[in-house]
C-alpha cells in the first residue's frame, strides 16, 4: 500500500541506501585486503632479494676458497721441486725459490680476499635470518587479522541482508514516480536524494528554506525540492 507521507519514507529510504552504500564500501575494501596485502608481498619481496644476495656471497666465497686450494697446491708442487734435490742448477734454484715467494704472497692475497667473502656471507646471513623472521611475523600478523576481517564481513553480510529486505518492503510505500525521481537524485547527488531541514535551512546545501516550504515539506503528500541543489526536501 503506498502511503501519502511521501517524503518521511524517501529521507528513510535515503537512511537505509546510505548505510548500504557504507555496508559495500567496506565489504570492497575487506576484500582487496584479503586478496592482497601489500606488507606480505613487499616481506617476501625483500626476504628474496636478501636471499638471492645471499646466494651470491656463497657462489664468491667457494671460488676464493677454490683459488686458495689451486694456489696451495702450487706451492706445495714448487716446493716439492725445490727441496727434492732434482735441481742444481743455482739459478734455477733460484728462479724456484723467488718463485715460491711469489706464490706465497699472492697466496696471502687471495686469503684476505677469502676472509672478505666468508665475512659477506656471514654477514649476508644474518640480513637474511631477519628478514625471513620479519617476513613471518608480518605473516601471523596479516593471518591475525584477516580472521578479524573474516568475522566482519560476516557481520556486514548479515547487515546488508536486513538493510535490502527493509529497503524492499518500504519501497512499496514509495510512489512509482517519486521512487524514480529519487533514484535519479542519488546518481546525480552523489549519493544523497533526500536531505533534511534543519532550523529553517537545507542540510546538504545551507541554503534558506521559507517557512511555507518547511510546512509544506511536512504536510503536502507531494514533493518539496530545495531551490539550491534540488534534492528532496524532509522537515520531520
Amino acid at each position: 500500500m503506498v502511503s501519502m507521507n511521501q517524503s518521511a519514507h524517501l529521507f528513510r529510504l535515503q537512511q537505509i541506501d546510505s548505510q548500504l552504500d557504507q555496508v559495500n564500501a567496506r565489504l570492497k575494501q575487506i576484500e582487496k585486503l584479503l586478496s592482497e596485502d601489500t606488507r606480505i608481498l613487499n616481506a617476501r619481496k625483500k626476504a628474496e632479494e636478501i636471499h638471492r644476495e645471499l646466494e651470491k656471497s656463497r657462489l664468491r666465497l667457494h671460488n676464493a676458497e677454490e683459488l686458495v686450494r689451486q694456489q696451495n697446491i702450487k706451492i706445495e708442487q714448487t716446493e716439492a721441486t725445490l727441496y727434492s734435490g732434482s735441481v742444481r742448477n743455482p739459478k734455477e734454484l733460484q728462479d724456484l725459490e723467488k718463485e715460491l715467494a711469489s706464490l706465497k704472497k699472492h697466496l696471502g692475497t687471495l686469503e684476505d680476499q677469502q676472509l672478505e667473502a666468508m665475512m659477506t656471507v656471514e654477514q649476508n646471513e644474518v640480513f637474511a635470518n631477519q628478514a625471513q623472521a620479519e617476513y613471518q611475523k608480518i605473516l601471523g600478523e596479516v593471518i591475525s587479522e584477516q580472521a578479524g576481517l573474516s568475522g566482519e564481513r560476516e557481520q556486514l553480510e548479515k547487515t546488508k541482508i536486513r538493510l535490502e529486505t527493509e529497503r524492499q518492503a518500504l519501497c512499496t510505500s514509495v510512489k512509482a514516480e517519486n521512487l524514480q525521481i529519487y533514484e535519479q537524485l542519488r546518481l546525480q547527488k552523489k549519493g544523497v536524494a533526500v536531505t533534511q531541514v534543519e532550523d529553517n535551512s537545507c542540510s546538504a546545501c545551507g541554503a534558506t528554506i521559507r517557512a511555507s516550504e518547511v510546512q509544506a515539506a511536512r504536510m503536502q503528500p507531494h514533493l518539496i525540492f530545495c531551490n539550491s541543489c534540488g534534492r528532496i526536501l524532509y522537515s520531520g
